[in-house]
């Protein structure tokens, strides 16, 4: 549905069109009213306008100037100019200003909802476009190298995927690697002159570098790369041929391969580099491990020094005390509970306690490392959203002041089950009170500015964006704003039509209508009787 914005230096013109015409039946769902240019956009910016119908003449900024200045801003609005005056000349400027239609005032009821039909047609079938198939390969084709680097990068630290879905999404950017095929992985570190380079130099150089891997390991190995945020190029390295039983080992002729890598970037590019290349594996098995493994023994056993080649043959002591993956791989619970993903959260802590309990049921040391990383996260969230942790925590902060005192799992997990429940009541009666207090507001402003409230007037009032505040009122009462403040006038009008001598174009102003025959229109519409009727009963 989309967003429609009448602009007419007439308000009793614009609040007939937006409220009587059946805008719904054309694919509108909310209609916005400006009396002037000016005003129009200062909605505009505020709120995602699709179509605009706008008089031509009007005092400040004409209806064709308008149009040019949403042209220069928001290219893809769609603009309708109303216009009494028959002329070539301002149709032939509505054109120029790629108007999607121009009417004649007054114009038929019919006729404006075919215009407005038409621009929401022509909307439709613009961004289909945009969104079809061919423009999303197109698109994905100029950022190919760019995807690649992400999920490389996501996979390396530690981003699961099921086999089908890895697979699908190698085969969409165009990457040879199978599944179960052998890979070798190779960490380079630019050295010495690299490091001295502009940034614009330093980019140009690490291309370069790329470019010789690439020429090196072409005729037998496929190369897939990225850099990492330390600073490391991670390339994978798998045979072309890796199905040939004739085919030698990977890891040998890749450390080939890795020497004359060195030799012709100190030989053309003038600068060193050190490399790490790792033990054969089958692809994507262990790919987070392998490259936590490489990093810790290039800063270990490489360090400092310069132009180092060296292959990891031992295996990683997988066995030994490590920390729990589910825990740290992302998205981190930190995020999660500052995002709200409620569902997400107890996903996460479902998959760190089974890990615990298949893995480290006997480790105390495990057991705290958990506690503490589930408290850091809390108190982060907790804190960051203005609360204290013992108005969350209740009685179960206790626990929190006094230690951890969990010698077993399943007490750990009870007691964070128990907290993520609380703070998720709390953070959703926050959210409900917040709306409550919203709406309150709103009925405040308009109960003592009847006479000219409005939606942007509530809006700015409220210090809301008009299309939010419209959504969050109608989710909490059930009613539009417009709806209400119809309803409010008309009830206004027909207690002071009960109970006061005031005449009808007194009580008509008072409710915020400056002409008195669409007041009475308006009334009669809802009542079905005139003003003056209803008095009279």
């Amino acid at each position: 549905m989309y967003q429609l914005l009448i602009v007419d230096d007439q308000p009793d013109l614009v609040e007939d069109l937006a409220s009587n015409l059946p805008w719904s039946t054309v694919g509108v769902d909310t209609v916005y009213q400006a009396n002037s240019g000016h005003e129009a956009i200062e909605i505009m910016n505020t709120t995602p306008i699709d179509i605009v119908i706008t008089d031509i003449h009007m005092p400040g900024l004409s209806g064709l100037d308008l149009i040019e200045q949403i042209r220069a801003s928001w290219s893809n609005v769609k603009c309708i100019l109303l216009s009494g005056y028959n002329d070539f000349e301002y149709a032939k400027k509505a054109l120029q200003h790629q108007a999607s239609d121009y009417l004649l005032k007054p114009a038929e009821d019919e006729e404006l909802l075919q215009a407005v039909k038409k621009a929401a047609d022509q909307l439709e079938e613009h961004w289909k476009e945009i969104s079809s198939h061919q423009s999303a390969l197109a698109s994905l084709k100029d950022n190919l190298p760019i995807l690649r680097n992400h999920l490389l990068l996501s996979l390396l630290q530690g981003q699961a995927y099921s086999q089908e879905k890895l697979q699908g999404k190698l085969d969409m950017l165009d990457l040879p690697f199978q599944a179960g095929s052998p890979y070798c992985m190779m960490l380079l570190r630019m050295e010495d002159y690299f490091n001295e380079q502009t940034d614009r130099d330093g980019a140009l150089l690490e291309y370069a570098v790329s470019n010789i891997a690439e020429e090196i390991f072409a005729e037998e190995y496929r190369l897939w790369h990225t850099k990492d945020e330390h600073g490391y190029f991670i390339f994978l390295i798998m045979s072309k041929n890796a199905g040939s039983a004739e085919h030698p080992p990977l890891l040998h002729l890749v450390e080939q391969k890795a020497a004359q890598l060195q030799h012709y970037v100190k030989l053309y590019l003038k600068g060193t580099i050190s490399l790490v290349l790792t033990k054969q594996e089958a692809f994507p098995r262990e790919l987070h491990e392998t490259y936590d493994f490489s990093i810790i023994n290039f800063r270990q056993r490489i360090g400092s020094e310069r132009g180092f080649l060296l292959t990891l043959t031992e295996e990683a002591e997988h066995g030994e005390a490590n920390s729990l993956s589910h825990l740290y791989n992302p998205p981190l619970l930190i995020h999660l509970l500052e995002a709200g993903q409620w569902e997400a959260i107890e996903e996460k802590l479902r998959l760190a306690f089974e890990e615990l309990e298949l893995n480290w049921g006997e480790s105390h040391e495990h057991i705290l490392e958990t506690y503490f990383m589930i408290v850091s996260s809390l108190s982060f969230s907790i804190h960051k959203n203005k609360l204290w942790m013992a108005d969350i925590m209740g009685g179960e902060f206790n626990q929190l002041l006094s230690g951890p005192q969990f010698h077993t799992i399943k007490q750990l997990r009870s007691w964070t089950t128990a907290i993520i429940g609380a703070y998720r009541g709390h953070m959703s009666s926050r959210v409900q009170h917040s709306r409550s207090s919203t709406v309150q507001k709103v009925q405040e402003y308009v109960a003592g500015h009847l006479e000219d409230a409005s939606l942007q007037s509530i809006a700015s009032h409220v210090f809301l964006n008009p299309s939010y505040l419209s959504k969050i009122y109608k989710l909490e009462t059930g009613e539009g704003i417009s709806d209400y403040l119809s309803r409010l006038k008309m009830e206004t009008a027909a207690h002071m039509l009960r109970t006061t001598p005031d005449k009808i174009y007194e009580i008509a102003a008072k409710v915020g209508y400056l002409k008195t025959s669409y007041f009475i229109k308006v009334f009669k519409d809802r009542y079905g009787i005139t003003p003056q009727e209803f008095r009279d009963r």
